[in-house]
């Protein structure tokens, strides 16, 4: 079928934003209309290898061009990604100011702010050949995003070459984290990485309410997928799922909330038997004969642990860990060990030096058993640490019921 300016058209798929719960930007996407009147997608036609360069490009000309005086034509606000490959802007690499998109920018008045220009990161490749093209797209205001993160070949170079405003995360990773705690630490250390260096995460190809609840608890802010809302022909009152959405937000608040209240209930349950032994027992980590005999005494006050020792403030390990195992107090030797590079350490010092005498690590999977925990620690004195590392959700207790107002 051949297209034309007559049978193609340029269809939007709204993106939700988490801060606000409304739109925040739109995606084009290619449509075309068939013999029999039906609208049909071009994503086929794109990803066709034997659809030509020159072809690829003619038709993805109409598609922006159609785009962008739609979106002038409805006086849009939000923002706008345009898919654009690299290789279609080899023509341009010493006169960027010649580039259509550009140029239909200025001629329908539309902020150049309000533009991303969305790049395929399987595509890209770390250089200076189209350095020249993307610095002109940003001084003139637009936004630059990184499509498909993730996918093949990866690779911090690119990403710290490019430098792009937002990283859309690639479909995969997002349906595979149903299935796989592997794949939602990912997402979660994406995202960490990408508010750490400045980045906003888009999670793209949300189909599902398990998927959206995964990604919402990642800590992304942009959401894209059928889930949410289909590509539609106009941006005016477009039809979005805003109920799902809201619900789901909120819901992953309210798990974030519950969570936080019941580590706190653990770590106060936790403290009141660790007060209890010390006030019984003063001192008992100045014993060196008789250490071992009180750590084993504290440990089966706490069945609730996996393992317990005592550390220094540097992060050496002053004590064998005491553990229990199949209901049967062992003492493994980690004697001298160093945890000062771990987290949860880290976590530790920051409580101590605050002033205060207890916490609890954030969660994380322990190297030998996989099993999410958290790590207990408490102060015995200003250089000796007590540490314990307790399952998620193994204590079995009554917590305070708590209510949001």
């Amino acid at each position: 079928m051949k297209f034309t300016e007559n049978n193609v058209i340029a269809y939007f798929q709204p993106i939700l934003c988490a801060a606000t719960k409304k739109i925040y930007s739109y995606e084009i996407l290619g449509r075309y209309i068939d013999s029999a009147g039906k609208i049909k997608s071009l994503g086929g036609f794109f990803s066709d290898a034997g659809t030509t360069h020159e072809e690829a490009l003619r038709v993805d000309r109409i598609v922006r061009r159609k785009a962008l005086e739609k979106y002038a034509q409805e006086k849009r606000t939000e923002y706008l990604f345009i898919n654009i490959r690299l290789a279609w802007l080899d023509n341009f690499t010493d006169k960027p100011e010649e580039m259509p998109t550009i140029q239909w920018i200025n001629e329908l008045g539309i902020d150049a702010g309000r533009i991303v220009i969305e790049i395929t990161e399987e595509e890209f490749n770390a250089g200076d050949e189209h350095s020249n093209i993307l610095s002109f797209y940003k001084n003139a205001g637009c936004r630059i995003a990184l499509d498909d993160y993730g996918k093949n070949a990866s690779n911090i170079d690119r990403l710290a070459w490019l430098q792009p405003d937002i990283i859309k995360i690639n479909i995969d990773y997002v349906h595979k984290s149903e299935k796989s705690y592997h794949y939602r630490e990912y997402l979660k250390s994406l995202a960490a990485f990408a508010e750490a260096v400045g980045i906003e995460v888009l999670y793209e190809g949300i189909e599902t309410r398990k998927q959206l609840e995964i990604c919402m608890s990642s800590r992304g802010r942009l959401f894209q997928g059928y889930l949410i809302a289909y590509p539609q022909e106009s941006m005016i009152n477009a039809d979005v799922n805003h109920n799902i959405f809201s619900v789901s937000a909120d819901d992953s608040y309210h798990k974030q909330y519950k969570s936080l209240m019941q580590a706190e209930s653990q770590k106060k349950y936790i403290d009141a038997k660790i007060e209890k032994f010390v006030t019984e027992n003063p001192d008992f980590y100045l014993s060196n004969k008789d250490i071992d005999t009180y750590l084993f005494d504290l440990c089966r006050e706490l069945p609730e642990v996996l393992r317990i020792y005592l550390c220094g403030i540097h992060g050496e390990q002053i004590t064998c860990n005491f553990e229990w195992n199949s209901e049967r107090l062992e003492n493994n030797d980690y004697l001298g060990n160093n945890w000062a590079w771990r987290g949860f350490f880290k976590e530790a010092m920051e409580i101590f030096i605050s002033g205060r005498k207890s916490g609890l690590s954030s969660a994380y999977r322990d190297f030998t058993t996989k099993e999410r925990i958290y790590t207990y620690f408490y102060a015995l004195d200003n250089d000796i640490f007590l540490f314990a590392d307790i399952k998620r959700k193994r204590i079995d207790f009554s917590p305070q019921e708590y209510k949001l107002t």
